[in-house]
């Protein structure tokens, strides 16, 4: 018997964001195929060989195309984290960002095109070539409570400063009434995320900035002296808790079918991230009513 994915209260909470057809009956076995679509993901294991306590697999897998193309995932996510912050459990004191390298399985990358075909299509896909083959990069911000607030997908060999303002300007923390909340307290991140550009950015929109100085560009100030501008206001101690995005990558990829990709379609793995950052919300807000 294959363990239930699902406590009832969870379901409770998830079932509100399926959408329901007006007309017709009301569809039977919903939170079978929801924990199904689950299992695909946590297992890494083909739709085929799904346990027929969830269902046809065809069937579970046309749901999980149907909730994908409809936003259910996202959306999941998005009112996770609003029902979070209407308990006051959201701490944007601290947002850490990082990212992290997914390699692609021959299921997803598997495509035999001519050159100029193949590359265009891996860039439409969000997937990139290094040594060890085709892969994806996740760039993802999380809060100071080890929660995940921005996923951003890309190919493998973007840049990780590139996509610093990018994931910023997609964080948007829903209240019930009244704007988003957009602007944490402080950003922390590696060296890889010190630049003028992402240094200005965070100036402008008043956020402190807790990313070390490359030692390039700390021996590049000095040769100008007084020209080259004041000291960085780095707080190290506070740098220290940047490791909660690592813990974070962690709890991501504890799932097979986030640590290796093997979905061809971006929209499909980047659906099964949110539904990976949707259950690790759902699990601390219901852990937090018992």
């Amino acid at each position: 018997m294959t363990q239930v994915q699902l406590s009832d209260a969870e379901w409770e909470f998830i079932e509100s964001y399926l959408p329901i057809g007006r007309f017709g009956p009301y569809p039977e076995r919903l939170r079978q195929q929801f924990e199904g679509v689950i299992w695909g993901f946590r297992t890494g294991g083909q739709w085929r060989e799904m346990p027929a306590e969830f269902g046809a697999w065809l069937t579970v897998h046309n749901r999980f195309r149907q909730w994908r193309d409809a936003g259910v995932f996202q959306a999941l996510l998005e009112g996770l984290i609003t029902e979070a912050d209407r308990r006051d459990e959201v701490d944007l004191s601290l947002v850490s960002i990082d990212s992290t390298t997914v390699r692609a399985h021959q299921d997803a990358a598997g495509m035999h095109l001519s050159p100029d075909v193949l590359t265009a299509l891996e860039k439409a896909a969000s997937l990139g070539r290094s040594r060890g083959g085709q892969t994806s990069k996740i760039h993802l911000a999380g809060d100071r409570r080890c929660r995940p607030l921005v996923l951003l997908l890309t190919a493998g060999q973007a840049a990780d400063s590139s996509q610093f303002i990018p994931v910023l300007n997609q964080m948007r923390v829903r209240l019930p009434v009244g704007r988003p909340r957009t602007r944490p307290d402080a950003v922390a991140g590696d060296k890889a995320y010190s630049s003028r550009a992402n240094r200005a950015h965070l100036r402008k929109c008043r956020i402190r900035a807790v990313i070390p100085e490359k030692k390039d560009q700390l021996a590049n100030r000095k040769k100008k002296g007084s020209q080259g501008g004041r000291p960085l206001d780095f707080d190290a101690e506070l740098c220290k808790e940047r490791n909660t995005v690592e813990r974070l990558i962690n709890k991501m990829k504890a799932w097979r079918g986030i640590a290796t990709r093997y979905d061809k379609s971006p929209d499909s793995y980047l659906a099964g991230l949110h539904l990976r950052a949707s259950m690790i919300w759902l699990k601390d807000l219901t852990r937090a009513t018992h």
